[in-house]
């Protein structure tokens, strides 16, 4: 806040000349807006010389984020900002900068975005450590448009998010998100991101996450367990009763929304209160949903759009109440949702990847940014 005094134009009293006396201030408060400036920094390191010796003194040239370019650290963090937490295209940069008096080339600031990358590498490599090390974690993914080399058109490639957050049951270690790109929707590319994983993965039913379920052996446990996400069977209910008005999809929604209002109650509470309560009040709802289910299947036509909802969640019945086990788990994806919700207003704004590497370098600076 910058105070500005205003003095009224007279010193004396424009009535009769007195001497004015003060007798308080009047405040009040506007806000204003500073346009982007840029600064340069010119370090001057003297040389100085020995009196004796005559050796040659000089301070160690100020390392730089990007060796041998004049992009500082605060203009990186801009550039990075814009680009992956405020989805700003490079080339709507490239006009803000002109605009300011700053003329830089899209080619540039392409460069700086992948220099700055492989800058944070180190970082991006901890967070994955710190997201894979939790006991449960959320994983699901989105589409991108990547540009084909030598076709002039674009290929499907995706972002993968993992996620870390225990918020939910008041977990004092801070939640995180790691984002990994492939180039492709094959099954490989998160069995690789997850090979370090052991623990409890919330995901919907995509089949490519099923070999991670396997027993590691005869005998043994798997490696991750697979828990189910509810939101995915509801809303399969939830599209059939808005496009048809059915009663059964209605009655469905209605028996899963009462499991979500548990969820309102408990958020927060520690996961032992949190399992004492879906035992006690969750569980005897499943139950009854699961014998509705069963009952209501079995009276409809094969033809009905219904089966495949009621098959969907019946298929993975077991997945799907697994919540009710772990304080520490939610009752659907919403947490990997939603950390890549942000991503569909990239994908309108800047089209597409301009390569794989492009798409790898965003995976890890989304990482860091969003």
């Amino acid at each position: 806040r910058i105070p500005h005094l205003i003095e009224p134009k007279d010193c004396t009293c424009p009535d009769c000349g007195g001497a004015l006396k003060t007798l308080g201030t009047a405040e009040s408060e506007g806000l204003e807006a500073k346009t982007v400036t840029f600064t340069v920094t010119r370090p001057l390191r003297p040389k100085k010389r020995c009196t004796k010796c005559s050796a040659i003194v000089q301070a160690p040239a100020p390392s730089r984020p990007i060796e041998k370019s004049f992009a500082g650290a605060s203009l990186l963090a801009l550039v990075l900002s814009w680009k992956y937490a405020f989805h700003l295209p490079l080339y709507r940069q490239c006009q803000i900068f002109a605009h300011a008096g700053l003329k830089l080339s899209r080619t540039t600031l392409m460069q700086w975005v992948a220099a700055s990358s492989l800058l944070l590498g180190p970082l991006v490599e901890a967070l994955a450590k710190h997201v894979l090390s939790a006991s449960n974690i959320n994983a699901d993914d989105t589409p991108y448009r990547v540009l084909a080399p030598g076709t002039g058109k674009t290929k499907r490639g995706h972002i993968w998010t993992y996620v870390r957050d225990g918020t939910g049951w008041g977990s004092t270690d801070p939640p995180a998100v790691w984002y990994q790109y492939s180039p492709s929707w094959h099954g490989k590319y998160p069995q690789k991101h997850l090979a370090r994983f052991k623990g409890k993965l919330q995901v919907d039913g995509y089949a490519g996450f099923e070999p991670l379920f396997l027993p590691a052996g005869p005998g043994a446990p798997a490696r991750v367990q697979e828990v189910a996400c509810m939101a995915h069977a509801r809303r399969r209910f939830f599209d059939i009763h808005a496009a048809l008005k059915s009663p059964i999809a209605k009655e469905a929604v209605e028996r899963i929304n009462a499991l979500y209002q548990i969820e309102t109650h408990i958020r927060g509470e520690c996961p032992e209160a949190r399992r004492a309560a879906r035992q006690q009040y969750a569980v005897p709802l499943l139950n009854a949903l699961h014998a509705w289910m069963i009952q209501t299947l079995s009276e409809l036509d094969s033809s009905s759009k219904l089966v495949e909802a009621f098959n969907y969640s019946l298929n993975r019945w077991t997945q799907l109440c697994r919540y009710t086990e772990d304080g520490r788990l939610e009752i659907d994806n919403g947490a990997a949702e939603r950390s890549i919700r942000g991503m569909g207003i990239g994908r309108r704004n800047y089209l597409f990847f301009g390569s794989d590497s492009g798409g790898e370098c965003a995976g890890h600076l989304f990482t860091v940014v969003d």
